[in-house]
C-alpha cells in the first residue's frame, strides 16, 4: 500500500493536483480548525499545509499541529497560513519551505495579511479575486533587479499596496496607481512588462513545499525520522477533539478515532483536564451501547440549546457557523449522548486520574 500525503491547498495550486509515483496524495480543501487533526488521527506519513482559512473561519490551531509531530508525522508548511505556522513552530519540528516562509521566520514579514486574499468557491478551483502582498512584493523586486523600475517606484507601490485592504489589492490597482506618477516612462514600461514578469511567489512555495515532502517520504527508511516533542494534553486540546469530532459524520472511522484519542489520553493527569476527558469518555461509553437515544434525552438537549441560542434565531445562529439542519442534529444528537452517559464515564475518568497519579 502506498504511503498517504495530506495536502490543504486551494488558491495557491488553483486547479493544479500534481501526483507522484508510489505515493497516494489526499488532496483537500484550504483547512480550518480541526482539519489537520482530523487528518492526523487518519493516519498519513506526512501532512502539507498550504492554504487555509483565518479570519472569519477559525483557523488551523497550534496544538493541533504538535499533535501531529508528536505522533511522528511530519508536518509542511508554504506560501499562506502554512508558511505562517511553519515560521511559528519550526523549533518544534515543523518544516518550512520558500522565500515566504523564511521571510516571516527571519522577522522580514510579520504581518498574516501579507498573504491574505480573497478566492472564489472550490466549483472554480478557487480562483483568486485578489492579489496577496507577498506576491505583490517578489514581482516589484523582480522588476527591481530587471531594471524596469528603480528602488523609489517600488517602495512607493509596496507602501500604496500595504496601505490598502487586502482584498482591494491587485496589479490593476497597481498600475492605476502608476499612471498619476511622474515617471512616465517607466510607468508605461512597468505596464508592458508586468504580464510576462508578474511572480506568483505563494505557487512557486506551494510547488516547492509538495516536491520536498514527496521527496522525503519517498527516501529510504531510516534517512529522516521525527522524535516525539513531548505534546501536553490540555483541557483546550480535548475540547478541539471533541467538537472535531462532534461535526463528523455519525459512524465515520476519524470520528471514531478522535473519541478514542479524547477518552484515551494524559488528560486524567490532571484535573484541569477532567472536563474534556469526561465528555469524550461519556460519548464513547453510549456509542458502545449502539442503542437509541432516548427521545427524553433529546428534547431535553435541543430544548437546552434553544435557550441558549440569542433571541432564540436558530437559523441565524447556523448561518454565522455555516451549519446545515443535519449537521445540526448530528451535533445535538452527540450531545445528548454525551448528558446521558456523562456520571458513568466521569466514574471512569476519576479511576484513570487515580491510577496515573499513583503511577507518577
Amino acid at each position: 500500500m502506498a504511503d498517504k500525503v495530506t495536502v490543504f491547498v486551494g488558491p495557491s495550486l488553483g486547479r493544479d493536483r500534481p501526483t507522484y509515483h508510489g505515493l497516494e496524495v489526499d488532496y483537500r480543501p484550504p483547512a480550518s480548525q480541526g482539519d489537520l487533526l482530523a487528518a492526523a488521527v487518519d493516519g498519513p506519513k506526512a501532512i502539507v499545509l498550504i492554504d487555509g482559512y483565518f479570519e472569519h473561519v477559525p483557523a488551523v490551531h497550534h496544538k493541533e499541529i504538535l499533535w501531529a509531530l508528536d505522533k511522528g508525522i511530519a508536518v509542511y508548511g508554504a506560501s499562506s497560513i502554512g508558511a505562517l505556522r511553519a515560521a511559528e513552530l519550526s523549533s518544534f519540528g515543523m518544516i518550512g519551505v520558500g522565500k515566504i516562509f523564511e521571510a516571516f521566520e527571519s522577522g522580514e514579514l510579520e504581518r498574516d495579511d501579507e498573504v491574505a486574499l480573497v478566492h472564489g468557491p472550490a466549483e472554480v478551483n478557487y480562483e483568486p479575486l485578489s492579489e496577496p502582498l507577498v506576491n505583490i512584493r517578489s514581482t516589484l523586486s523582480f522588476a527591481l533587479e530587471s531594471g524596469v523600475v528603480d528602488r523609489e517606484i517600488a517602495e512607493t507601490l509596496i507602501n500604496r499596496t500595504k496601505a490598502a485592504f487586502y482584498p482591494e489589492r491587485s496589479f490593476g490597482r497597481l498600475l492605476r496607481d502608476l499612471e498619476h506618477h511622474a515617471d512616465r516612462v517607466q510607468a508605461a514600461r512597468f505596464a508592458s512588462w508586468l504580464p510576462r514578469g508578474r511572480l506568483d511567489q505563494k505557487r512557486m512555495d506551494a510547488v516547492a513545499c509538495l516536491a520536498r515532502a514527496t521527496a522525503d517520504i519517498l527516501q529510504p527508511p531510516g534517512e529522516h525520522g521525527h522524535s516525539s516533542i513531548g505534546f501536553v494534553f490540555t483541557d483546550a486540546f480535548a475540547q478541539l477533539v471533541r467538537c472535531t469530532a462532534a461535526g463528523l459524520p455519525l459512524g465515520s472511522q476519524v470520528a471514531h478515532r478522535l473519541i478514542r484519542l479524547g477518552s484515551d489520553t494524559k488528560a486524567g493527569l490532571s484535573s484541569v483536564y477532567a472536563s474534556g476527558a469526561t465528555s469524550a469518555a461519556a460519548l464513547a461509553i453510549d456509542r458502545a451501547t449502539q442503542g437509541p437515544v432516548p427521545v427524553r434525552s433529546l428534547g431535553e438537549t435541543v430544548q437546552f440549546f434553544l435557550e441558549q441560542v440569542p433571541g432564540g434565531d436558530v437559523g441565524t445562529w447556523m448561518k454565522t457557523r455555516n451549519l446545515d439542519l443535519d449537521t445540526l442534529s448530528r451535533i445535538l444528537e452527540e450531545l445528548a449522548r454525551m448528558d446521558r452517559s456523562f456520571e458513568a464515564a466521569d466514574e471512569l475518568v476519576q479511576r484513570v486520574v487515580h491510577s496515573k497519579l499513583k503511577i507518577s
